[in-house]
């Protein structure tokens, strides 16, 4: 069995287009399809018909329900600039299919039992927890799952904790690594890989110069793309 996993695709087309499996027998995405890039109705589409599993995200939930993402500092106006933007973008079936997506998911593959939720299982649309974070034991404690897989602080990784795998794929349309290189992940047959790829990340920026938001605005999320680096000042959560 061969699972493709994705996360954080941030209506970042180019991207998901440049996705390089094409073999595979489910695959899932961890939430945060729209907001921030410039193609939210043709992300959702391309989801829709294509992902097996899907769990909401706090940008997923933001626009279903014309709702706050609580995202940080940094990213706090480039999230209400392209909300915007996205809900002149996506039909109204685009955005009750993210208002309807679920906040976690529980599903056995063979043995491995999977809990699927975009930022933790306490706080499944917004809550941060990076790699190292001491956290994940009571996030681990509050489920029974082989794997936990997660998404949305767009660093991927692998890390075990008692008896459950972390996975975290990173983010396939705007990547937080330091590299422009869009991030996903496989389960294959009981072990889980982090890869990554290179998109035609300019085919990107030209969607975004063309969106109707500030200048500046523009600036910074070309800036996240291309350098996979958060600007401004660290963020706590995206």
């Amino acid at each position: 069995m061969k699972i493709v996993i994705i996360s954080d695709i941030h209506a970042n087309l180019a991207a998901l287009d440049a996705l390089p499996e094409h073999q595979y027998d489910q695959l899932w995405c961890i939430g945060d399809l729209v907001d921030y890039g410039p193609d939210p109705h043709e992300v959702v589409d391309w989801v829709r018909k294509s992902a097996t599993v899907v769990v909401r995200g706090n940008h997923d939930n933001a626009a279903g329900f014309n709702a706050d993402p609580q995202c940080s500092a940094p990213y706090k106006k480039l999230a209400g600039e392209t909300l915007r933007l996205t809900l002149q973008l996506c039909t109204k079936e685009d955005l009750n299919y993210l208002k309807d997506l679920p906040i976690y998911r529980e599903l056995s593959v063979g043995p491995t039992r999977f809990y699927l939720v975009h930022a933790t299982p306490t706080d499944p649309l917004f809550g941060y927890c990076p790699e190292n974070s001491p956290s994940w034991r009571e996030q681990v404690d509050c489920i029974d799952a082989d794997m936990l897989v997660v998404g949305h602080t767009h660093t991927p990784f692998v890390r075990r904790e008692g008896k459950t795998i972390i996975l975290n794929p990173g983010s396939l349309g705007q990547p937080k690594t330091g590299r422009p290189r869009a991030c996903y992940a496989v389960w294959e047959d009981g072990q889980a890989h982090l890869k990554e790829y290179e998109y035609p990340i300019a085919e990107t920026i030209r969607g975004i110069r063309a969106m109707p938001i500030p200048r500046e605005d523009q600036e910074a999320l070309i800036t996240v793309l291309q350098t996979g680096e958060i600007p401004a000042r660290k963020a706590a959560n995206s």
